[in-house]
């Protein structure tokens, strides 16, 4: 790991730029700077670029659209930690935005295990395709792979906690009432951390390693929908039908007759596969 690689904790409460800073005291490779303001974290932008960085503020909105309307394009992704029940609405393109709550990212791991996971998809940058990892593959084709697996986990986890949050409304009908509120105030926690437009930053990633394939999907194919994007793109990450049935949340015939749907769309043979032909455009 080269010793230039940045990390920017932005925050203008001392307390939590030190708990921030301990979280992250496990992760190699990385300096970490600090920074009390947004002005201040602007001024760093102009002379480095950092690999992550990572806001909480008082007010988060305004604080964050105020240094998204200084950029057109912030290159490093962003993790904003929030303020319970606060919601940040803003977005940036090209930027990848994550969020996640203040109280659920200190003293319990989350956090560094969530940076972790983003430096890695963030440390891909668009190569060549001739470009070969040790096994001879293409580069593409592994940072498809591992992109896949991160889409796959993140799912797994969000079934997890919906199932956890059935339980816990079920547990909660047998207790008394102030067990009820808290076993509430749980559930709408969960709520908040769950409400990040995942798609979104996924693009982000995507993007980066496919360029230009969205785009010339979509005017090659204006007639394609959103969920016929998603599907393309899980085709074009090599993922099985059963992944992407997994993901979309669609049953066997569901899939097939996507596909049949797609192939119609795009106007292509019936003997055509349609893998070998989103993998090849």
């Amino acid at each position: 790991m080269k010793k230039n690689h940045y990390i920017i904790v932005a925050s203008d409460t001392t307390h939590t730029v030190s708990r921030i800073v301990s979280e992250l005291d496990d992760l190699r490779g990385y300096s970490t700077v600090t920074v009390n303001s947004i002005k201040l974290l602007k001024e760093f932008l102009h002379t480095i670029t950092p690999k992550l960085i990572i806001l909480s503020f008082k007010n988060n909105n305004i604080e964050i659209k105020y240094l998204f309307n200084s950029f057109s394009k912030v290159v490093a992704p962003v993790l904003c930690l929030t303020n319970r029940y606060e919601t940040v609405d803003f977005s940036l393109e090209n930027t990848p935005v994550m969020i996640q709550t203040l109280e659920n990212s200190l003293g319990s791991k989350h956090l560094l295990c969530n940076v972790k996971s983003i430096l890695s998809l963030s440390s891909v940058h668009h190569k060549s395709s001739l470009n070969t990892n040790r096994n001879g593959e293409p580069s593409f084709l592994t940072e498809n792979k591992n992109l896949a697996r991160y889409v796959l986990e993140l799912d797994q986890k969000k079934a997890l906690l919906k199932s956890m949050m059935e339980r816990i409304k079920e547990l909660s009908l047998s207790v008394d009432y102030p067990t009820r509120g808290r076993l509430n105030s749980i559930i709408n926690n969960i709520k908040v951390n769950t409400r990040t437009n995942h798609w979104d930053d996924f693009k982000v990633y995507f993007e980066n390693i496919n360029p230009g394939f969205i785009k010339e999907l979509t005017h090659k194919f204006p007639c394609l929908t959103v969920k016929d994007i998603k599907y393309c793109c899980y085709l074009k990450m090599n993922m099985s039908n059963e992944d992407i049935r997994y993901i979309l949340g669609i049953s066997k015939e569901s899939v097939r007759t996507h596909k049949y749907r797609l192939k119609k769309k795009m106007i292509l043979e019936k003997k055509q596969d349609l893998k070998s032909f989103i993998r090849s455009f």
